[in-house]
Order: structure tokens, then C-alpha cells, then sequence
């Protein structure tokens, strides 16, 4: 049924639909061939009872009126042309008046047009058909007012539904432009990422080249791993919870590789939280953990320990990477702030303003990152 509506308001307007400044002439041919036609019959079958009424006047309202729309449009022509003469010298870009403004201004014009296609249709009778004395011009106005009437009713009904149009076709294509600059800006953001977590973890393989090559040899095998999975997720913006949390215990391990026990990690789901149905965005997670160690725990010769946690609350999905570490800011590495940054914009980006990131300090020392976002769930298989 959907189809069928679809296919008939294609062709309605392929049929009716006019947009004088754009198509000028196909416009033009439109209103004659469709618009007129149908509109002085209906005129007519109005105003007349009687098939033979009917046959002879709808020819006459139809030159009528033919010769009135021939007026305006030739009036609008040297307007446009003439606006456009008129910018160009000074530079400037024409306005787009649309369609509906034409249809305004041919409104105006009815009266006058039909003033004038009366003269003329006289005119043609006494040079083509008239024996005798000629007829008298005397343009009857009451007789004429039906038809101007409904003539300016059918034309602002054109306007009002051209107008509906424009109205409709600017929402939808600035809804269509807001969502190619989202998605243009989750993945800039998302593909800043994918360097930060190489480059950190390639620093991470050169540290323990030097000491332990065969572990290093470990971990490189681990890092193609760990690239597989991060270029097969990043073809998309979203991926499961457990996914992420894949590529956080991946990458704690290569860093367990270089810390040694020094590095003590935990991942809890609350009850009733099923990793592998919700959906977050890719590497938004990972680069925290990568931060807690480069900036919380790493300058400390104790080490320490990081807790990744995951719950529901009120259709809320909220993430906590924790560190029990020097405490933000502290850290003696000088950090551009590009993964908190960027993190916080895809989430703001992404959900509005129920996506957030917010820095708090952990009760006993450390640092406490907390993920909000809607629960985003994963049909599955």
C-alpha cells in the first residue's frame, strides 16, 4: 500500500508539480497543458448546467485565461531577467523567490490579464469573424468576477500546498545535513583514535623489546590480534559492550606483559547487564583504560589496580574505568588530552545530552571515569 501511495504522489508530481525557477518552460508547458485545462473546466462546470453551455464556454475561459497566464508569465520573465541584470552589476547572487511567490504574483495579475485577453479576443473576433460594425470592447467586470474568484482561490491553494512542500523539503534536508555532519564528525573523532591506541601500544612493544624479546615477540602476535578485531570494528560506530571489553583485556595484557604484577585488573557486570546486547561506540572505552595506566599508574613503582564496571539504571547504560593511581591531573606525563576529549564529543554527538563523560575523584586516592549513555541493545545472532 506504502508503495502504491508513493508511486501516485510521484506522479502527481511529475503531473502538477511547477518550480518556475528551475524548470522555467516545462513549467510554463504544465500550467497550460494541465493546470488551466483543469482549472477553467472546473470553472465551468460550476458556473453552467447544460452540456451545450458547458462546450461552448469552457473554450472561451480557457483562451481567457491562456492569454492572462501568457501575460503573466511574460511579466515575471522580464522581472527575473531584469533582477538578474540588476545583480550582476552589483555583484550580488539573484534571490530565490520560489514558486509559491509566483503564484502570488500571478495572482495579482489576473485581473489586468483577463482585462487584457478580453481586448484581445474582441480584437481577433472583429478582424477574423465580425461582418459589419464592429464589436464594442466594454469589459464586463461582474460578469468576470466568478472567475477571477475562483480563479485566485485555485492559486492560493497552489501556493498554500507549494509552500507546504518547501517547508517539508527544508526539514527533511537540513534533518539529512545534521546527520552527514554527525556522522562526519563521529568519524574524524573515531579514526583520531585508532592512532592513539597504536602509537601507545607500539610504545608499549619497544619497552620490552630490550628486556625480554621472546615476550615481545608475545605481544606483537597479541597486537595483530588485537588490529584485526579494531579494523573490522571500526568499519561501524557502534559495537557490543562485550566487544570493548575485549579490546580492554587485550590491551591489559600486553600492558601486564611490561608491568608484571605491578598491574591488577577487574571487570564486573552488574547483575541483570548482558554485554554482548548493549551497544557502545567503538574504542570508547579502551582509550580510558589506556589512560589509566599511561597517566595514573605507570609513574608508580607500586603500580596498581584498575576496575572497569558496567550497569543499568533507568535506561541508562553507565561505564566506570576507575584507577587507584596518582589522581588526574598529577600524572608526570604531559598528555594532549586527545582521548578524554574525543570521547566526551562522540558521546555528545551521538546521544546529546544524555551522552556524557564525566572526571571525578576516586575515594581513596586515584581516579574515577564515568560513561553515561542510553542503553542501546542488540537484537541477537
Amino acid at each position: 500500500m506504502n508503495r502504491i501511495s508513493q508511486m501516485l504522489l510521484s506522479f502527481g508530481k511529475a503531473l502538477f508539480f511547477l518550480d518556475f525557477q528551475k524548470s522555467f518552460f516545462l513549467s510554463c508547458l504544465k500550467l497550460f497543458m494541465v493546470w488551466i485545462t483543469l482549472g477553467t473546466l472546473l470553472v465551468t462546470l460550476i458556473g453552467n448546467r447544460t452540456l451545450a453551455s458547458i462546450l461552448f464556454m469552457w473554450p472561451w475561459y480557457f483562451l481567457q485565461v491562456s492569454i492572462a497566464c501568457v501575460l503573466g508569465i511574460a511579466v515575471i520573465r522580464f522581472f527575473v531577467l531584469a533582477e538578474k541584470a540588476w545583480m550582476a552589476r552589483s555583484s550580488r547572487k539573484p534571490p530565490g523567490h520560489g514558486t509559491g511567490w509566483y503564484l502570488l504574483f500571478l495572482a495579482v495579475l489576473v485581473l489586468p490579464g483577463l482585462f487584457v485577453a478580453f481586448h484581445v479576443m474582441v480584437a481577433g473576433i472583429n478582424f477574423f469573424f465580425h461582418i459589419g460594425d464592429p464589436m464594442l470592447a466594454q469589459f464586463p467586470l461582474k460578469f468576470y468576477a466568478i472567475e477571477v474568484f475562483w480563479i485566485w482561490v485555485l492559486l492560493f491553494v497552489c501556493f498554500l500546498f507549494k509552500y507546504w512542500l518547501d517547508l517539508r523539503d527544508v526539514a527533511l534536508r537540513a534533518e539529512e545535513l545534521e546527520k552527514e555532519r554527525l556522522q562526519a564528525a563521529l568519524d574524524k573523532l573515531k579514526d583520531q583514535m585508532n592512532p592513539h591506541f597504536l602509537f601507545n601500544t607500539l610504545n608499549t612493544v619497544a619497552a620490552l623489546i630490550p628486556a625480554d624479546p621472546g615476550k615481545a615477540e608475545e605481544v606483537v602476535v597479541k597486537l595483530s590480534t588485537i588490529f584485526q578485531g579494531v579494523l573490522e570494528a571500526t568499519r561501524k560506530s557502534n559495537h557490543s559492550l562485550e566487544k570493548e571489553l575485549e579490546f580492554c583485556r587485550n590491551y591489559l595484557d600486553i600492558e601486564k606483559a611490561r608491568f608484571g604484577p605491578r598491574l591488577v585488573s577487574t571487570i564486573e557486570m552488574e547483575p541483570g547487564l548482558d554485554p554482548t546486547r548493549v551497544l557502545i561506540p567503538v574504542l570508547s572505552l579502551q582509550p580510558l583504560v589506556e589512560n589509566a595506566v599511561k597517566h595514573g599508574l605507570s609513574s608508580r613503582a607500586s603500580g596498581g589496580r584498575i576496575w572497569i564496571g558496567a550497569g543499568l539504571s533507568g535506561g541508562s547504560l553507565q561505564i566506570k574505568v576507575e584507577d587507584d593511581g596518582v589522581g588526574f591531573g598529577n600524572s608526570p606525563y604531559a598528555g594532549s588530552g586527545t582521548a578524554l576529549d574525543n570521547c566526551r564529543k562522540r558521546l555528545e554527538l551521538g546521544f546529546g545530552k544524555e551522552g556524557k563523560l564525566e572526571i571525578l575523584p576516586r575515594e581513596g586516592g586515584g581516579t574515577r571515569i564515568i560513561l553515561s549513555m542510553p542503553a542501546l541493545k542488540q537484537e541477537p545472532g
